[in-house]
């Protein structure tokens, strides 16, 4: 008799933990679809500039056209990373580790710069939220079985010029210029460390860092090309860096895909193995 109360009650209890895992995974998507409802309400107009401020769009933006495309190439990898987790994202853990942690240095580069706080502090709990209801739980802090010495490599051999540049913009934000009251060069700052950060989850290894490593990859080329096209505008990198990233940039990527070379598709990546979770 007791055995079988027992029994009850151990199914009782798994019931209740599969029905809690459920209920999170439902928030946790709900989470995401806000999220990019929020950025097409109220930034959609920032991000296009990452496009059409190439053209003849740009021009509207003046002085400030390096500056605000960055920006919106800055807002673009959060909005990616949020997206990929509407689909599987036991697979695309370094993705969310790569949303909260680029939303929390905007989030700091605003309120250091004197920037409009109000506008990422809502981006800011939603990517927290989003982390604290991942279904993967505590292991969204997992750094990954899948270390490479030779994208960490690549990161160091950037590390000081980007922090060279990075110290440079942050001096100038207290410059009091139009730039600095708009709080750009802080925007700048954050850019810098962010792709150094990028560059090291997608080192790192947690699921979907193949991905992680096209977007660090993508960050540094945009940037240089930018400064290329763009060399009379205020933070341009000039010619040579400008190139250097490019390069770089591309032999991250590079270096990614050779360390992948084994699977056939990006879905061919380890996702975790969360013991009684939903299928995610």
């Amino acid at each position: 008799m007791s055995l079988g109360t027992n029994r009850h009650t151990s199914g009782d209890d798994e019931s209740a933990m599969t029905t809690f895992r459920r209920v999170r995974l439902y928030a946790f998507y709900l989470l995401a679809l806000v999220t990019l409802g929020m950025a097409a309400a109220f930034v959609s107009e920032l991000l296009a500039f990452a496009i059409t401020g190439w053209g003849v769009g740009g021009e509207v933006l003046a002085e400030h056209r390096l500056h605000v495309m960055v920006i919106a190439a800055n807002v673009w990898i959060i909005i990616l990373g949020v997206a990929s987790q509407l689909y599987r994202p036991l697979k695309r853990v370094a993705l969310m580790q790569v949303a909260f942690l680029v939303t929390t240095l905007v989030l700091v580069g605003t309120i250091v710069g004197g920037g409009p706080v109000e506008e990422v502090v809502p981006f800011f709990i939603l990517t927290g939220l989003m982390a604290l209801f991942h279904p993967a739980g505590r292991e969204i802090l997992s750094l990954g079985d899948d270390y490479s010495p030779a994208l960490l490599g690549l990161v160091a051999v950037a590390a000081i010029p980007v922090l060279a540049f990075a110290a440079n913009q942050f001096a100038l934000q207290g410059s009091g210029d139009v730039h600095a009251v708009a709080g750009h060069y802080m925007e700048m700052t954050t850019m810098s460390i962010g792709l150094l950060l990028l560059g090291l989850i997608a080192a790192a290894g947690a699921p979907g860092h193949r991905l992680v490593a096209w977007l660090t990859a993508g960050l540094a080329i945009y940037f240089g090309a930018i400064s290329l096209v763009f060399p009379t505008q205020i933070s341009s990198v000039g010619t040579m860096w400008a190139i250097a990233l490019v390069l770089w940039g591309l032999a991250f990527v590079a270096v990614s895909e050779l360390r992948v070379s084994g699977r056939t598709t990006v879905s061919a990546e380890r996702p975790l193995r969360i013991r009684g979770s939903p299928r995610a």
